[in-house]
């Protein structure tokens, strides 16, 4: 079987050693700029957060030069302020917005093979084991304050 180290392996070998290069020039940055960085941490909010602000705007809309994007942005600006007010897991809620639409996209297509009858989802065990584990961490959660206040009383 040809891989990309024997067909082209000249451009394969040219990354290796590019990302190597950048990996001495960013420890040299980092050794020599680390003082400078630390500094940019003891900048009051008050400079900080509209300059973050404008650069986020200027990059939202610099993608494709829309103010829809800019939008897009505001809109996931405001669910990350109420995610983190009401102490959400952001790391789900990003797994969810990845996987989410692949997940779907297999759901249609295993639809489409079965005549959109949902009976594939629970013909094998492993969809069966699956099913059980994710109805378990679905409930598993209520059923434990549950308990844990039975206790305590």
């Amino acid at each position: 079987m040809r891989g990309s180290v024997t067909v082209h392996g000249k451009i394969t070998y040219t990354f290796f050693a590019g990302f190597v290069i950048v990996n001495i020039f960013m420890l040299i940055l980092g050794l020599f700029g680390s003082k400078l960085f630390a500094k940019v941490s003891g900048v009051s909010d008050s400079y900080l957060i509209p300059l973050i602000f404008s650069l986020s705007v200027i990059g939202s809309y610099a993608i494709n030069n829309q103010m829809s994007d800019v939008w897009v942005m505001f809109v996931f600006g405001i669910i990350g302020y109420f995610v983190q007010k009401f102490e959400l897991n952001s790391a789900s809620i990003v797994l969810a917005l990845i996987l989410g639409p692949i997940g779907e996209s297999g759901l249609r297509r295993s639809l489409i093979l079965n005549h959109n009858s949902y009976s594939i989802l629970f013909q094998s065990t492993v969809s069966k084991v699956l099913l059980l584990l994710t109805l378990f961490s679905l409930f598993s959660p209520i059923i434990m304050s549950k308990l844990k206040k039975r206790n305590k009383e």
